[in-house]
């Protein structure tokens, strides 16, 4: 008996043993993974109190955004080391005048259900932000979520970006196979530039995979392509990550380092100093064009202050936005020497296919007006303020059997384009 009870003993500290070894492997792993996730919490809680404001009062859309008013002093742009002594500026020395010329084509486009300047913000119908306020739209937990690392939310790829922009130019009729940036636009360089204007038609374009974007924009561009390019970018676009939604949206974007380090979207960082209380940077926009039917239009204006130097923005000729400060772009401290206008997709070619994201209205130029994208009243402003038509009108297009662009003047328009397509087709498999 003795002997069968010290067998049993050994049997079940044996088994008590293996057990314990089984426990310690499983509670390990989910020990790592609560830590894991812990960490990744705080550092989403610590990131959304970076990016959002305290507010003086916050007001939530039917469409479940929430719009917080903020102090015009306590912006994220003063959270930049430049700004931290800046006299905000609330409106410019001067606007820019327009310089007639003689037309040498009367021939019109038929805009017959045009309706310029109806975009308007949803949110609005919820309330309105206090004077001396600023509407910023709220980064939420679920924004951080969508993306891989929470510090680059609102940035664009730099690598990619920078170097197919450059690759373009040397070689604008190159079609390049492993393109992730498509581009149809039109540009100038045959000047310095103060400044670009335009009117967007705006639409909804389709969005196929999960990071890709469709977007509508003016580029004012100083220095060279690479790590010292200053842009200011301005449009409409449809970007799922950023938003949570497949919805169109105004937006601003800005870099003084070639897409490195420096810039992002809308106010998601400091730089972009805003002192219009109407307007939120990012927020949902409507109505939207229809194929066929009435097309909406955003004007988007940018120049640069003759005394101050800053680079003002003004949208639907009646909204002064804010501006970006002179002090933080070098390279464009006098001008800028490179103009674009028009639109770009992000492809990420998923099952080795070319997307189906589409770029302006998902037709082709060739449709023609209510159909196609357009843009029209394409300007430069010169460096004595002048609003004029551009000359020597140059284009890009990466590859036209997926996207294209086709330019055109009239009496009415002045300089304009039709441009955009749907990816992915027979002819761009």
């Amino acid at each position: 008996m003795a002997v069968c009870s010290l067998g049993n003993k050994w049997l079940v500290k044996s088994l008590l043993i293996v057990l314990m070894v089984m426990v310690t492997h499983v509670v390990e792993p989910m020990a790592e993974n609560l830590n894991h996730s812990g960490q990744r919490k705080q550092e989403i809680e610590l990131r959304l109190k970076q990016l959002n404001k305290q507010a003086l009062k916050s007001i939530e859309s039917s469409s479940g955004e929430i719009i917080d008013c903020i102090y015009i002093t306590k912006q994220p742009a003063f959270d930049h080391p430049m700004l931290k002594n800046h006299t905000i500026q609330m409106k410019p020395s001067s606007y820019p005048h327009d310089v007639f010329t003689e037309d040498d084509d009367a021939s019109t486009p038929n805009n017959h259900e045009e309706q310029p300047e109806d975009i308007a913000q949803p949110w609005h119908l919820s309330g309105d932000c206090p004077e001396k306020t600023i509407p910023i739209k709220r980064i939420t937990k679920e924004d951080l979520l969508r993306v891989d690392y929470i510090q680059t939310y609102g940035k664009k790829d730099c690598c990619s970006n920078i170097s197919q922009r450059h690759r373009l130019y040397d070689h604008p009729t190159a079609i390049k196979d492993d393109n992730v940036h498509e581009y149809a636009i039109t540009y100038v360089n045959n000047d310095a530039f103060r400044g670009a204007k335009a009117q967007i038609n705006v639409w909804k374009p389709y969005i196929e995979s999960v990071g890709e974007v469709s977007i509508s924009q003016i580029w004012v561009l100083g220095g060279k392509f690479g790590p010292g390019l200053n842009t200011l970018e301005v449009g409409s676009h449809v970007y799922p990550v950023l938003y949570g939604d497949a919805n169109p949206r105004i937006f601003i974007y800005w870099t003084n380092d070639g897409y490195q380090e420096k810039g992002c979207y809308n106010l998601l960082c400091s730089g972009f100093v805003q002192i219009n209380k109407r307007i939120s940077l990012g927020a949902l926009v409507k109505p939207i064009s229809t194929y066929n039917g009435p097309q909406y239009i955003l004007t988007v204006q940018i120049w640069k202050d003759p005394k101050t130097g800053n680079w003002w923005l003004q949208l639907n000729e009646k909204d002064l936005i804010g501006y970006w400060p002179n002090e933080l772009f070098p390279m464009l401290e006098d001008s800028a020497n490179l103009i674009e206008w028009g639109g770009e997709v992000v492809n990420k070619k998923e099952n080795e296919q070319h997307t189906a994201t589409q770029m302006g209205s998902g037709h082709f130029p060739s449709e023609g007006f209510g159909k196609a994208g357009h843009f029209k009243t394409v300007k430069i402003i010169d460096m004595f303020n002048g609003i004029r038509d551009p000359v020597k009108v140059q284009t890009i297009v990466s590859r036209p059997t997926c996207y294209n662009l086709k330019t055109g003047y009239s009496k009415s328009w002045g300089v304009f384009f039709y441009y955009g397509g749907p990816g992915r087709n027979s002819a761009c498999p």
